[in-house]
C-alpha cells in the first residue's frame, strides 16, 4: 500500500501544473542559451533566457484573453525596465532612485491580483539581473535589452502555441488537484473515526486542509467557469469538467454533512469495532477520489477499484447488530447518528460513481448543467483600471505599505552593497525582492526557507564541484536543477531554492570560474538580504493579522447566517433558487477558509502580536462546526426532502438568526456594546416533547410487531433535525462566550 501511495504521489507531481510549468519554463530558458552558445555568444543567450524567465513568471493560469494580455504587458514592461536599468548603471545615486521607484511601482501591481503581482516580480527580477552587468555602454545596453525583449517574445509565442495545442491542460490539472485535495480533506476527517483520536487536534488538521481545498476550488472557478461563461469552452470535454467540478463542490458539502459529536461517538462506541469499520470504509472513498483526481489531471479515464456498495452493506450489518443488542428504543436511538453517517456515505457513493463515469465521457448527452445555475456569478471579476491603482495610494492600503517597504529595503540593500564594495549586489536585492511579502508571517517563513535552501544548495554544489570537474556532468546536473527550481517554486519553496543555488553557482562556474568565492558570496548575500527583508517587515509600517481578524470573523458569521437562513427555508416549505443557495454555500466556505488562513498567519507572528489566540481558534472551530451542521441540514433536505415540516422549525430558525445577528454585532468592536441577548423561546421544549411522543408511539408499534410506518419515518426525520438545531443552539451560545472572553 505504501509503495502504491508513493507511485501515486509521483504521478500526481508529474501530471501537475507545477511540473508542466517547470518543464515549459526550463525549455524556454535553456534553449536560447544553448543556441547562442553554439555560435559562441553565450552572454547574449543568457540575456534571452533571462527575458524568457521573467516573462514566464507572469504566465499564471487563466482565460486566453488574460493570458495573452498579461504576456504582452509583461514583455513591454520588462524591456523598458532592462533598458532603463542598463543606462543608469554608471550613476549610483540615480540608480538608487530608479531602484526605489521601480520597486514601488511594480510591487503596487499586486492591486491587480496574482497576475499583476507576478508581472511586477518579473520586472523586478530583470532589474536585479541587469545590475549584475557592470560594463554596459549605451550601445551594449540597447543590445542587451533587445535580447531580453527577444526572450520575452520567444516565451510568449511558445506559451500561446502550447495553449493552442492543449487548451484544457491547465484546467484539467487544476481540477485534478482540487479533487486530490478534497480526497485529502476526507482522509483527515476519517481520522475522527480512529479510536482514541484527539478530536481537538484533528480539527486543526481539518481546518488547515479546508483552507487548501477552498484555494483549489477558487482556482478551478477562475479557470473553468470564466471560460464557460465567456463561451470559450462548449465542447464535451469542457462540459464534463464543469459537471465534475459541480459534483465535487456538492461532494464537499456532503463530506461536511457527516458532522456529529465525535467525542460522544468515541465514548458511546469505544468497546465496539464499528468506528474502525467506518474508518476503513471512508478510506475506500478516499482512494476512489484519488484515482479520479489522477485520471482528470492526466486527461485519462478512471474506473472504480473498490466495491463501495459491498463495503457499506458490511457496515450496515454491523450497525444492525449493535442495535439488536440494545434492549429499548430509547437506547437504540444512540445508533441513529451512525445510520445518518452511513446514509450520507451512500449518497456520496452515487456521486463518486458518477464522477468515474464523467471522466469517461459516458452518456454525457444525458447530463445537463442546470440552466437555472448562473455560473458567471460564481467567479470574481478583477478590475484592471487606473482607479484601482489610485485608490490604493494610501497608507490604509496593505499593498501600498508593502510597496513602500520593498522600495526602501531594496534601496538600503543597494546602498549597503555599494558601501561594502560587494561584487554581486544584485544577489542581495534578489533576496529582498523574493522574500519580502505583505504579511510578516510569510516574510518570516520565506526568510527561513530561503536561508535553509541556500545553505544546503551551496553545500551540494560545493560537494559536486569537489567530486568532479567534468563539465558534461555539471551541465546535466545544472539542467536538472533548473527543472527542479521552477517545478517546486510554488509548492515547496525551500526545495526550489535548494535547486536554484547550485544552478546559479554552476552557471557562474562556466562564465567566471571561481567556485569557492561564488559559494561564499551567495550565502553571505542571502543572509544580508534576508536580514534586511526581515527587519523591514518588523519596523516599516508592519501589518499584524490581529488587526484584521475581527473583520474576517464578522464576514464568517454573516456568511454562515445567510447559508443557514437559505437552508432552513426548505424546512418551512419555502422556495430557494439553486444559484442563491450555492452562492451562499460558496461564500460560507470562502469566509471560513479566509478566517482560518488569517489565524494561521497570526500564529507565525511574534507572541506579543498574537492577541486572544486561543479564543479566536475556539471561535474558528465553532464556526466550522456550525457550517458542517448547516451542511447536514442542507444535504438532508436536498436528498430526502422534508416530509414532516413542523411549525417549531420556523420559530427556532428566527430565534437562531436573531442570535447570529447579535454575534455579528459582537465581532465588531464598534458595535459590540449594542448587542442584546436573544429572548427565550419555548419552541425547543415543544420539539423535545413531540420527539418524545414519537419515540413512545414507535415503541408501542414495535411492541405490536409493526415494521416501517409513517410514525417511524417522522421520528427519524424529527430526530435528525432536532439534533442539528440543538447542536447549532449550543454552538451560538459557545460563540457568544468566546467573543465575550476575547473582548
Amino acid at each position: 500500500m505504501r509503495t502504491e501511495q508513493q507511485i501515486n504521489n509521483i504521478k500526481n507531481f508529474l501530471y501537475s501544473y507545477h511540473f508542466s510549468n517547470g518543464m515549459r519554463t526550463t525549455i524556454s530558458v535553456v534553449v536560447p542559451s544553448l543556441v547562442f552558445a553554439w555560435f559562441d555568444m553565450l552572454d547574449l543567450g543568457i540575456a534571452v533566457s533571462m527575458g524568457a524567465l521573467c516573462t514566464a513568471l507572469s504566465d499564471v493560469p487563466g482565460t486566453i484573453v488574460h493570458k495573452r494580455n498579461g504576456l504582452i504587458i509583461s514583455t513591454i514592461l520588462i524591456f523598458f525596465t532592462a533598458l532603463g536599468t542598463g543606462l543608469l548603471i554608471p550613476y549610483a545615486i540615480p540608480m538608487a532612485l530608479w531602484i526605489g521607484i521601480c520597486c514601488f511601482m511594480f510591487a503596487m501591481l499586486l492591486v491587480y491580483g496574482n497576475r499583476g503581482g507576478n508581472i511586477g516580480t518579473g520586472c523586478l527580477l530583470v532589474l536585479v539581473s541587469i545590475l549584475g552587468e557592470t560594463q554596459l555602454t549605451p550601445q551594449l545596453t540597447l543590445l542587451h535589452a533587445s535580447m531580453v525583449l527577444l526572450g520575452s517574445i520567444w516565451y510568449a509565442v511558445l506559451a500561446l502555441i502550447l495553449w493552442q495545442i492543449r487548451p484544457y491542460l491547465n484546467v484539467q490539472q487544476a481540477l485534478g488537484d482540487c479533487i486530490l485535495q478534497t480526497a485529502r480533506y476526507l482522509e483527515v476527517r476519517a481520522n475522527f473515526y480512529t479510536p482514541g483520536i484527539n478530536v481537538n487536534e484533528n480539527y486543526k488538521a481539518v481546518l488547515a486542509q479546508q483552507v487548501i481545498v477552498n484555494e483549489k476550488q477558487e482556482n478551478v472557478r477562475e479557470l473553468l467557469l470564466k471560460r464557460r461563461s465567456a463561451q470559450q469552452g462548449t465542447t464535451s470535454l469542457n462540459k464534463s469538467m464543469v459537471l465534475i467540478f459541480l459534483d465535487m463542490v456538492d461532494l464537499q458539502e456532503q463530506i461536511m454533512a457527516s458532522q456529529t459529536d465525535y467525542n460522544a461517538l468515541q465514548a458511546d462506541f469505544k468497546d465496539e469495532a464499528i468506528l474502525e469499520k467506518f474508518h476503513y470504509l471512508i478510506m475506500e472513498f478516499v482512494h476512489e477520489l484519488k484515482n479520479i483526481g489522477l485520471a482528470v489531471a492526466a486527461g485519462q479515464r478512471s474506473l472504480p477499484k473498490a466495491n463501495l456498495k459491498f463495503e457499506m452493506e458490511k457496515v450496515k450489518k454491523a450497525i444492525a447488530d449493535i442495535t439488536l443488542k440494545l434492549p429499548t428504543l430509547k437506547e437504540r436511538t444512540r445508533t441513529i447518528p451512525l445510520t445518518n453517517i452511513l446514509q450520507n456515505l451512500q449518497d456520496m457513493a452515487q456521486r463518486v460513481y458518477n464522477l468515474h463515469r464523467l471522466t469517461r465521457l459516458e452518456r454525457l448527452k444525458d447530463e445537463s448543467i442546470d440552466p437555472k445555475l448562473e455560473l458567471s456569478k460564481f467567479t470574481t471579476r478583477q478590475k484592471y483600471d487606473f482607479e484601482t491603482f489610485r485608490d490604493n495610494l494610501t497608507f490604509k492600503s496593505q499593498i501600498f505599505r508593502h510597496s513602500m517597504r520593498v522600495s526602501l529595503a531594496t534601496m538600503a540593500g543597494y546602498g549597503l552593497g555599494m558601501a561594502l564594495h560587494l561584487d554581486r549586489i544584485y544577489w542581495i536585492l534578489l533576496t529582498v525582492v523574493v522574500i519580502l511579502k505583505p504579511g510578516f508571517g510569510l516574510t518570516k517563513s520565506r526568510s527561513i526557507q530561503r536561508l535553509i535552501g541556500t545553505v544546503t544548495g551551496a553545500l551540494f554544489a560545493a560537494g559536486l564541484l569537489y567530486i568532479t570537474h567534468n563539465n558534461t556532468v555539471i551541465f546535466v546536473v545544472m539542467l536538472i536543477c533548473i527543472l527542479g527550481a521552477y517545478s517546486f517554486m510554488t509548492i515547496q519553496y525551500t526545495l526550489s531554492v535548494f535547486f536554484v543555488t547550485p544552478f546559479i553557482i554552476f552557471l557562474l562556474h562556466f562564465l567566471h570560474p571561481a567556485d569557492l568565492y561564488n559559494l561564499t558570496q551567495r550565502v553571505l548575500d542571502t543572509f544580508i538580504g534576508g536580514g534586511i527583508a526581515f527587519f523591514a517587515n518588523m519596523l516599516l509600517w508592519p501589518t499584524w493579522e490581529h488587526n484584521f481578524l475581527p473583520d474576517y470573523m464578522k464576514k464568517m458569521m454573516e456568511a454562515n447566517r445567510k447559508y443557514f437562513e437559505l437552508v432552513m427555508r426548505a424546512y418551512s416549505n419555502e422556495q430557494v433558487s439553486v444559484t442563491d443557495f450555492k452562492l451562499a454555500r460558496k461564500d460560507a466556505y470562502v469566509a471560513a477558509a479566509n478566517l482560518m488562513a488569517a489565524f494561521q498567519r497570526m500564529l507565525s507572528e511574534p507572541k506579543s502580536k498574537q492577541k486572544n489566540a486561543s479564543e479566536v481558534y475556539h471561535y474558528v472551530v465553532l464556526n466550522h462546526t456550525l457550517t458542517s451542521h448547516t451542511a447536514t441540514l442542507a444535504a438532508y433536505s436536498l436528498h430526502h426532502g422534508v416530509q414532516f415540516p413542523r411549525p417549531e422549525y420556523r420559530e427556532i430558525t428566527d430565534y437562531l438568526l436573531h442570535y447570529m445577528d447579535q454575534l455579528i454585532l459582537m465581532t465588531d468592536p464598534a458595535t459590540g456594546g449594542s448587542a442584546q441577548p436573544s429572548p427565550l423561546i419555548h419552541a425547543f421544549d415543544r420539539l423535545d416533547a413531540h420527539l418524545e411522543s414519537l419515540v413512545h408511539q414507535r415503541q408501542q408499534e414495535i411492541n405490536d410487531g409493526k415494521g416501517a410506518t409513517p410514525v417511524r419515518d417522522e421520528m427519524l426525520e424529527t430526530k435528525q433535525v432536532h439534533d442539528q438545531l440543538t447542536a447549532i443552539l449550543s454552538l451560538v451560545k459557545d460563540m457568544s462566550k468566546a467573543l465575550t472572553q476575547s473582548a
